[in-house]
């Protein structure tokens, strides 16, 4: 979930592009004013203003990966906010700042602060309009009271806005609201209709109506003073789309990773095994290790089976009675909420099922098996002739990142396909053929060593 910080005009375009690369986004706006926030299918949204502890409690519950900051340009103090948040979070952090408009073969003067601005537009003694907003109109209201100069406000017609100009000292009839931006023509209605001789404004860009503020100035003979933009953050600042979706893409995967997991030995015990304990027939332990054809093992299996009356039903409930090795419920409950598990197993659907239902993975990529009109096992057949391998260059090519886990020889080449392979209590001839991989040895150091691969991808 990408936490996107919305209250502009290119907000709603903004969400949009995001959740149309992929991404699921929530858009988040201060004010209660109604505002376009896009339509997607990947869209959330909320509102109300958030401090730093809400914000930061919004990204630890909603699980967000980034911050994206499409708000004014001149919203500092929010800036800084979210800045912080994703810095305390560990979270990368994206500002969209719409182009300026403002340059310099425009003939208007330029000011730091609004302190500044009030200094420089009363000196004229003419009357001052404001179309900054309402959050700074005070410093303006003392300077033209000490200047004895009329002065007029523009601002959203929101109670909020007009509340603030009040507040501030503003009588109600210095007051126009209105909801832009507004055309040259409407902005030379205002100018003329209080007789302004100096406008104020900020360099919101052509969203915010800029240009068409200096052209009715210009063709009414008023002086301009713009307040300039805040200094910006000198990292993870766009100023187009293109930009920030490729920013957005190289620091997020479009979607969580996979994690591919061998089942036996990794997250429950050896199958074949515990069949072979619970029943008193030995030789259904034996492994490749015993018998290297794997075809041949197979049928070694199905021919003690219907010695021994197993039946497919009677392996089930052996199986049923099995439980995940310890601690492997939690650490997938873990995984879970980060990635997207996946058992990756040369067992079978049919009969590791039981205990698979407990572990809480639903997502299992297994061989299949032949049952006869008897119930008893007949044959078997491969989920794909490249086997495990290929599960894992599935997924690699939808798009995903995958990490891989076993323990044997035969997750070799899963191992070496995914994007990171990880060995799990190897044997110690798999670690010496694959000394290149990383080696853990419980399921505490598997999660931690997840959480620096997932860390190094984000």
């Amino acid at each position: 979930m990408i936490l996107l910080l919305g209250g502009t005009g290119e907000s709603a375009a903004v969400a949009e592009a995001i959740a149309g690369a992929g991404y699921q986004v929530l858009v988040s706006v201060a004010t209660d004013v109604p505002l376009a926030t896009g339509s997607h299918a990947n869209l959330y949204h909320r509102s109300g203003r958030l401090s730093e502890e809400a914000m930061t409690s919004l990204v630890r519950q909603r699980h967000i990966r980034a911050i994206v900051d499409v708000t004014h340009p001149y919203a500092s103090e929010v800036r800084a906010t979210a800045a912080n948040v994703a810095e305390r979070m560990h979270i990368p952090y994206l500002t969209y700042v719409r182009p300026a408009s403002v340059g310099g073969e425009d003939d208007v003067g330029h000011v730091a602060t609004h302190s500044q601005a009030a200094q420089a537009a009363f000196a004229h003694g003419k009357p001052v309009l404001l179309t900054i907003g309402s959050k700074h109109v005070a410093a303006y209201v003392a300077e033209a009271r000490r200047a004895n100069v009329p002065i007029m406000a523009r601002v959203l017609d929101h109670p909020d806005s007009v509340r603030a100009c009040c507040e501030a000292g503003l009588p109600e009839d210095c007051i126009v609201t209105g909801r832009g931006p507004f055309s040259v023509e409407q902005n030379r209605r205002l100018l003329r209709q209080f007789e302004i001789g100096v406008l104020v404004t900020k360099d919101s860009g052509d969203r915010g109506g800029v240009r068409e503020k200096l052209e009715a100035a210009r063709l009414e003979g008023c002086q301009v003073i713009v307040v300039d933009r805040p200094e910006l953050p000198t990292s993870g600042t766009c100023g187009s789309l293109p930009e920030l979706i490729g920013g957005l893409r190289h620091c997020l995967p479009t979607s969580p990773p996979v994690v591919a997991f061998d089942l036996e030995s990794v997250l429950v015990p050896e199958i074949w095994q515990t069949v072979a304990q619970v029943t008193g027939v030995h030789d259904l332990a034996l492994t490749t290790r015993d018998i290297a054809d794997y075809d041949a093992l197979m049928r070694e299996r199905m021919k003690l089976c219907r010695a021994h009356g197993l039946t497919l039903a009677r392996l089930r409930e052996i199986v049923g009675t099995m439980e995940p090795l310890p601690g492997a419920v939690e650490f997938l409950a873990w995984v879970q909420e980060r990635m997207l598990a996946v058992i990756v197993s040369d067992t079978y659907h049919e009969l590791a099922g039981p205990v698979v239902e407990k572990l809480g993975c639903s997502l299992m990529v297994c061989n299949g098996l032949i049952v006869d009109e008897e119930g008893y096992i007949s044959g078997h057949h491969p989920h794909h002739v490249r086997g495990k391998a290929a599960a894992v260059a599935h997924f690699q090519q939808l798009g995903f990142h995958v990490f891989a886990v076993g323990d044997s020889y035969n997750d070799v080449t899963m191992l070496k396909t995914a994007n990171n392979g990880i060995l799990f209590t190897p044997c110690s001839g798999l670690v010496e053929s694959l000394s290149e991989l990383p080696i853990v040895w419980n399921l505490q150091e598997l999660k931690a060593e997840l959480h620096k691969c997932l860390t190094e991808i984000l």
